[in-house]
């Protein structure tokens, strides 16, 4: 973990409406201090990153405080209900087709398993009540976590099965949103790679980690084939500057959910 760079568990980055930059830049630079590391390579990039998406976020503000003076709060929180209700009744209604299709018993179990390229297994069982259109989502069996740095925080996997449960929806027209895990329970082992301790490795969990976990829910729900289970992640650098890509060049073949 210490080589990960900067870990910031918890900074209020903007305190009565002043941007905190000596703060911020203390914690860049703070892996600097620990002998083989370096602290941030670009520091003025890394404000500007910042900055930018504390200007979104105002905008963001500035633009429901419009909408609540135009329609009233109540309103505004009323619709933002129905979004979610309407997200978690239609898993709902997917999980309990899903569970017919597969002529499962009112309380059944699905089971999907892979692998990490070093062999570490990621196991799901998905249990589904079809009466109450709900699902429990357990890791159990899960590999411990590792050495390196593919360990993944919980969050990692909720994105996954998040992903997953909107990808699996009829609807096209329902936005991602939190109502969609509504109906979930999601169990992690502690100590996994899914759920690692608070000083192991984590910075290839989120792209390399969580594809394969995609990979392993829409496999239990006989949705699509693998992909390769990576996020073909690109990164160089010197000294001076760092670079790093993602690209999300995964095909996935959706498969009819009635074979």
């Amino acid at each position: 973990m210490k080589e990960e760079g900067a870990a910031i568990v918890a900074f209020k980055l903007v305190k009565d409406g002043v941007f905190q930059e000596e703060g911020i830049v203390e914690l860049l630079k703070a892996p600097g201090l620990i002998p083989g590391n370096a602290g941030a390579r670009k520091i003025q990039d890394n404000l500007s990153d910042l900055r930018a998406q504390v200007a979104a976020n105002q905008k963001g503000a500035s633009l429901m405080h419009e909408l609540v003076a135009e329609y009233s709060l109540e309103v505004i929180q009323a619709y933002m209900n129905h979004i979610q209700n309407c997200a978690a009744e239609s898993v709902r209604s997917m999980l309990r087709q899903f569970s017919l299709n597969m002529n499962m018993a009112t309380v059944g179990t699905v089971y999907a398993e892979d692998c990490l390229d070093d062999g570490t297994p990621i196991c799901l069982s998905v249990t589904i009540d079809r009466d109450a259109g709900t699902a429990v989502f357990d890791f159990a069996g899960t590999g411990q976590e590792v050495f390196g740095n593919l360990n993944a925080p919980p969050a990692v996997s909720a994105s996954a099965i998040i992903y997953c449960l909107r990808c699996l929806l009829p609807e096209s027209d329902i936005p991602l949103n939190q109502g969609c895990l509504e109906p979930v329970q999601i169990l992690i082992p502690d100590g996994s790679i899914l759920k690692p301790c608070a000083t192991a490795a984590v910075v290839g969990g989120n792209v390399l980690t969580s594809q394969r976990v995609t990979d392993v829910v829409l496999k239990a729900f006989r949705a699509c084939a693998a992909s390769q289970g990576c996020m073909n992640n690109l990164t160089f650098g010197n000294s001076t500057m760092g670079y790093y890509e993602v690209c999300y060049c995964v095909v996935l073949s959706l498969l009819n959910m009635n074979n």
